[in-house]
């Protein structure tokens, strides 16, 4: 007997012999081995039909946008627009400003004519201390103008004297800067002029052509009555 033949020989007699599996287990192998002999060749067709099964198509593949609703402009608003426009020409006409007003590139500067002299050169260099201070930016024209209002009437009230208003430099306006010229407007015309003794276009730590410093007028003093006898 040659080497090995011993350990081999009871294995001989299984040779051609073929088992058979039941149940999930013989399934699972068949297929299997049907797949590893190219038998049974899965399309990509089958895969992509079989992986969007119970998909419905869109009807439309047009993406619609969503635009921003913007409220109607009003008759009243358009109104008060021209109104503030008559009576800023009427006042130029009239000449009743008394503002003597600069532009150069960004930077705006004016003061009342009875200003004295000395103070304009303090007020661009950013010397006279700031008391109070507002940000006008990004507001709209109408709600600007409220803010604008209210702030110097009650800085006014206090017996405040140098002011910072930030309004912005209006890069992003079509054409001139709307709040930044509107702000100039409202300082020097209508109620708020008897206010304002000068302003101009502040220092870059303080916002640059983006903001005002603003120099109030002396609050006129109560006039105190003395009872008689």
């Amino acid at each position: 007997m040659k080497k090995g033949h011993g350990f081999n020989m009871p294995f001989l007699v299984l040779k051609g012999v073929k088992i058979k599996l039941k149940g999930k287990a013989g399934e699972k192998i068949t297929a299997l081995e049907n797949t590893c002999h190219g038998r049974t060749k899965i399309r990509d067709i089958d895969l992509f039909t079989s992986a969007m099964k119970g998909v419905r198509p869109i009807k439309n593949n047009m993406v619609m946008l969503h635009t921003k609703a913007f409220p109607p402009i009003s008759l009243e608003h358009i109104r008060k627009e021209e109104q503030e426009v008559i009576d800023e020409l009427k006042t130029l006409v009239a000449g009743n400003t008394n503002f003597d007003i600069t532009s150069t590139g960004e930077y705006m500067e004016g003061h009342d004519r009875s200003i004295d002299p000395s103070l304009i050169p303090k007020l661009k260099a950013g010397q006279v201390a700031i008391q109070a201070h507002i940000d006008l930016h990004g507001l709209i024209k109408d709600e600007a103008k409220l803010d604008l209002e209210s702030f110097i009437n009650d800085a006014y009230s206090k017996g405040y004297r140098s002011l910072l208003i930030i309004h912005g430099r209006g890069l992003k306006s079509k054409g001139e800067p709307v709040l930044k010229n509107s702000v100039v407007r409202w300082l020097t015309t209508g109620r708020l002029s008897y206010k304002i003794l000068a302003f101009c276009s502040a220092r870059p730590c303080d916002g640059g052509t983006g903001a005002l410093y603003v120099l109030l007028k002396k609050r006129a003093k109560k006039a105190r009555w003395i009872k008689s006898l």
